[in-house]
């Protein structure tokens, strides 16, 4: 299962990290996307940022082109703030049992800012034409804010499908142990540590975590 990863040179160091989590997990393979923004320093956390969402946008718009690459397949969509669970050697199989039953599986957010409790930080997708045309429709949508506010796009992406009586999509949304510490964590997301220093801190004590707590 190929693992779609936007980034930019200024955190390297964090998708450098996501990767080396996933050498112990069979069948997933991180796909690393470099974009480019007009400043050098760190957007990582900056919500509030201008260039931050102009650089969300552009990641966001490979999307439609990534699924069209991949009709027929099951792909997952990460955020590069995110390490795995070496342990648990069936998040492969799990991921592909759900979207078997589904379109879409999505990331839990603690965040009630977001209607839905979506963080599409982590977005597992069953590459069809029914994926290309709601996203591609949702990219439509989004290129069209000329003031975005913060949290652009997860809060529109949470009131695209609750508020879209055309849509056809099933979705999942995933109990906490995909994106928290949780006894029985498959990937802990660093959503909540500002800046790149900082998650990088957070994912490589996760990852230390994970090592300690290996299985006997």
């Amino acid at each position: 299962m190929k693992a779609y990863v936007f980034y930019t040179k200024s955190i390297q160091n964090l998708i450098d990290l996501l990767t080396q989590s996933t050498e112990g997990i069979e069948g997933l393979e991180i796909v690393p996307i470099l974009g480019g923004t007009d400043t050098t320093g760190d957007l990582t956390g900056a919500t509030h940022s201008g260039e931050y969402m102009k650089l969300m946008l552009s990641r966001w718009l490979h999307l439609p082109d990534i699924i069209r690459d991949n009709i027929g397949k099951k792909i997952l969509f990460l955020d590069c703030d995110v390490v795995f669970n070496k342990n648990k050697k069936d998040f492969v199989n799990n991921i592909e049992s759900l979207l078997n039953e589904n379109d879409l599986i999505t990331q839990y957010d603690r965040n009630t800012g977001m209607s839905l409790r979506i963080n599409m930080g982590f977005l597992g997708i069953k590459c069809g034409e029914k994926t290309l045309n709601f996203f591609s429709e949702f990219m439509n949508e989004i290129s069209k804010i000329e003031n975005p506010k913060t949290g652009y796009p997860q809060i529109e992406f949470n009131d695209y499908i609750k508020n879209s009586s055309t849509n056809t999509i099933t979705y999942q949304t995933l109990p906490e142990d995909y994106g928290y510490l949780t006894e029985n964590c498959y990937f802990y997301h660093a959503i909540c540590v500002g800046g790149g220093h900082g998650k990088f801190n957070a994912m490589e004590s996760a990852l230390k975590q994970f090592n300690t707590n290996q299985p006997s």
